[in-house]
């Protein structure tokens, strides 16, 4: 008795099938390769990309933090030139009201705000 017998199925078409699922099996393990592969890659790329945002971060936080630095510096030093000019000035006043008043001399009376009879106009 043949084969074909036993299943209800011709013998070349039984080849034609075993050959078609061998190359659908070799196919699905091929891609199954590339596929593991690809998300391996995937995988990589996104901790990459992580990695560089974290030390973007980390840049921008560096640099925010040697700006401020800088500004702190900067005004201390125009705190300070502030302080030395209103000293000059300071001094500069201080010998124009010397020249201005003799020392011997007595002080002005002090000047009101409001235009009553202290002024001395009548």
């Amino acid at each position: 008795m043949s084969n074909e017998s036993n299943t209800g199925e011709d013998p070349a078409d039984s080849g034609v099938a075993e050959a078609l699922r061998t190359a659908v099996e070799r196919t699905m393990r091929a891609t199954a390769g590339s596929a593991q592969s690809t998300r391996d890659r995937a995988g990589e790329l996104v901790d990459e990309v992580v990695r560089r945002g974290r030390d973007a971060r980390d840049e921008v936080a560096r640099r925010g933090q040697e700006a401020g630095i800088e500004l702190a510096r900067r005004g201390q030093e125009a705190t300070g030139e502030i302080g030395r000019r209103v000293e000059v000035l300071e001094r500069r006043l201080a010998e124009l009201e010397g020249r201005l008043i003799p020392e011997d001399a007595a002080p002005p009376p002090p000047v009101k705000d409001d235009a009553g009879p202290e002024t001395g106009s009548s």
